[in-house]
C-alpha cells in the first residue's frame, strides 16, 4: 500500500510538472509576443548573413511574433542551430529550433530538419528548410503543444 501511494504521488508530480511546462510554453509563444531569434551558426559550415535574416524574419512571421534585436526585450528566445555545407556538389541546410524562456531554460526543442538545393526549389536549400521547420516543427509540434 505504501509503495502504491509513493507511485501515485510520483505520477501526480510528473503530471503537474508537465502541465506547468506546457502553460509556460503556451505563455511564451503566444501570438503577439516578442521573440529574440538567436542563430547558433556552425563554426565550420555557417549559413550566410543574408540567410540569417531570412530565418529570423520567416520564423517570427510564422508565429505572429514581433522580432526584437535584444534578448532582454523579448518574451522568449528562439534558438536556431544552423549549418550549411556542400554535399555531393549541392548545398544542404540543417536547422534545429528550440524555445527558451527568459532564464534560458529550454521549453521546447525540435528535431533537426534538413533540405537540399534542387532545381525544384530554385536551388535554395535554406528557404526550403525554413518552410519545412514551419510546417512540421512549428505547426505540427510547437503550436500543438502550446495549444495554438
Amino acid at each position: 500500500m505504501k509503495a502504491l501511494k509513493s507511485i501515485l504521488a510520483f505520477a501526480l508530480g510528473l503530471i503537474c510538472t508537465g502541465a506547468f511546462a506546457q502553460d509556460s510554453l503556451k505563455e511564451a509563444v503566444a501570438s503577439g509576443n516578442k521573440v529574440f531569434v538567436q542563430i547558433v551558426n556552425d563554426a565550420e559550415h555557417p549559413i550566410p548573413d543574408d540567410e540569417i535574416g531570412d530565418v529570423t524574419r520567416e520564423f517570427a512571421a510564422a508565429g505572429a511574433w514581433e522580432s526584437v534585436s535584444e534578448a532582454s526585450k523579448a518574451d522568449f528566445t528562439l534558438r536556431v542551430e544552423a549549418k550549411k555545407k556542400m554535399v555531393f556538389n549541392s548545398p544542404r541546410t540543417w536547422l534545429t529550433p528550440a524555445v527558451l524562456d527568459k532564464e534560458g531554460k529550454v521549453l521546447w526543442e525540435s528535431k533537426t530538419y534538413k533540405a537540399d538545393a534542387t532545381m525544384f526549389n530554385g536551388f535554395r536549400s535554406t528557404d526550403t528548410c525554413i518552410r519545412i521547420v514551419i510546417e512540421k516543427g512549428f505547426q505540427k509540434d510547437l503550436f500543438k503543444k502550446a495549444g495554438r
